[in-house]
C-alpha cells in the first residue's frame, strides 16, 4: 500500500477532539458486524439492539434527537469501545477516517493508495504539522516513493501540463467564478452557507488579491498535493489538468477560507467535510473543472 508520509503518525483523539465522528453522520453497519450484533449475549448486546434497525441498504445505528450516535458518551469516548474494546466496532467506525482506492500503475498491476481525510481534525492537523513537501512511501517495504510528482512518475499516471507547482489564484474574478461553482454544492448545514456568503462578501470588498507568504504557500502546496492524491481514482477516467484543476481551486478556497476563519486546520476540515465527504459534490466540481467552469 502507498502512504502519505505523516499516515503512521495518526491518532484518534477520542474524547479531546472537538468535531468528534460520532456526531452528525449517519453509522451504517456491514453486514457481519451486524450480524454479530444479532446474537451477542448479556447487556451490550441486548443495548445494541436497542438503537440499531435495518433500512433498506442495511443496519445503522439510530442516531439521537441531537444527532449523536447513541453510544457517545458524554466524555467523548465510546460505550461500546469501553465496554468491548475495539474489536466490537463496525468496519466504518473501525476504519474513519482512513480511506482506501486502487488505480492500475504502468505495468498493469493494481496499487492501492490509502490515507486519511481531512473531515478529521487529527488527519488535518497532521497534514499542517510541517512545510515539508509532502512525500509517500511504501508500506510493505517502507522504501520513500518521493514527491507527489515522482509518485506520478513510478505509476505512469499523467501529470498535468502546467506540473503541480500550486499558483493562488490572483483576481477577484477568479475567486468570484470560484464561489459561483461552490454555492451548487449540497450544503452540509447552514453554517456552510453562511460561511460562503461571507467570503463573497469579503471577495466583493477586496480591492487586490494578496499571495501567501512564503511559509504559508508551502503549507498551500501540501492541501494542494494531498487534493490531488485524494482523487486519483475518481478522477482516472478524465484528463489529469481537469484533477489539477479540482485540486488548485479547492485550495484556493481553503486559503480564502482560513484567512477569514483565522484558522487554517479547520479550514481543511470544514472544507473536506462538505466536499470530500460527499461523492455528489466531488462529481458536481469535476465536471464544472472538465467544462471550464471550475
Amino acid at each position: 500500500m502507498i502512504l502519505p508520509d505523516f499516515y503512521d503518525r495518526f491518532q484518534c483523539k477520542a474524547g479531546s477532539c472537538q468535531h468528534t465522528c460520532c456526531r452528525g453522520w449517519d453509522i451504517d453497519i456491514d453486514d457481519v458486524t451486524a450480524d454479530i450484533y444479532q446474537h451477542l449475549d448479556g447487556p451490550l448486546g441486548e443495548a445494541i439492539r436497542q438503537h440499531i434497525a435495518e433500512g433498506p441498504e442495511g443496519w445503522h445505528f439510530c442516531l439521537t434527537a441531537d444527532g449523536n450516535c447513541p453510544f457517545l458518551r458524554p466524555d467523548g469516548l465510546c460505550y461500546l469501545i469501553r465496554k468491548g474494546g475495539d474489536d466490537i466496532l463496525c468496519d466504518i467506525c473501525a476504519l474513519h477516517p482512513r480511506f482506501f482506492q486502487v488505480i492500475t500503475d504502468k505495468s498493469g498491476q493494481d496499487r492501492e493508495l490509502g490515507g486519511v481525510g481531512l473531515c478529521c481534525e487529527a488527519a488535518a492537523g497532521l497534514l499542517l504539522n510541517s512545510p515539508s513537501p509532502l512525500t509517500f512511501y511504501d508500506d510493505e517495504t517502507g522504501q520513500s516513493l518521493g514527491t507527489l510528482a515522482q509518485l506520478l512518475d513510478g505509476l505512469g499516471y499523467p501529470q498535468p501540463s502546467a506540473g503541480l507547482l500550486y499558483q493562488p489564484a490572483t483576481t477577484k474574478e477568479d475567486y468570484e467564478r470560484l464561489l459561483a461553482v461552490l454555492s451548487h454544492t449540497e450544503p452540509i448545514d447552514d453554517a456552510w452557507t453562511v460561511l460562503l456568503d461571507t467570503m463573497q462578501a469579503r471577495i466583493a470588498s477586496m480591492e487586490t488579491i494578496t499571495s501567501p507568504e512564503p511559509e504559508r504557500a508551502k503549507l498551500y502546496q501540501r492541501v494542494y498535493d494531498y487534493l490531488f492524491y485524494r482523487q486519483l481514482e475518481s478522477f482516472a477516467d478524465v484528463p489529469a489538468d481537469v484533477l489539477a484543476t479540482y485540486a488548485k481551486n479547492n485550495t484556493d478556497f481553503i486559503g480564502l477560507a482560513a484567512a477569514i476563519m483565522g484558522d487554517l486546520p479547520e479550514a481543511v476540515r470544514r472544507w473536506s467535510e462538505q466536499i470530500e465527504y460527499d461523492t455528489d459534490n466531488v462529481t458536481l466540481l469535476k465536471e464544472a473543472a472538465a467544462a471550464g467552469e471550475f
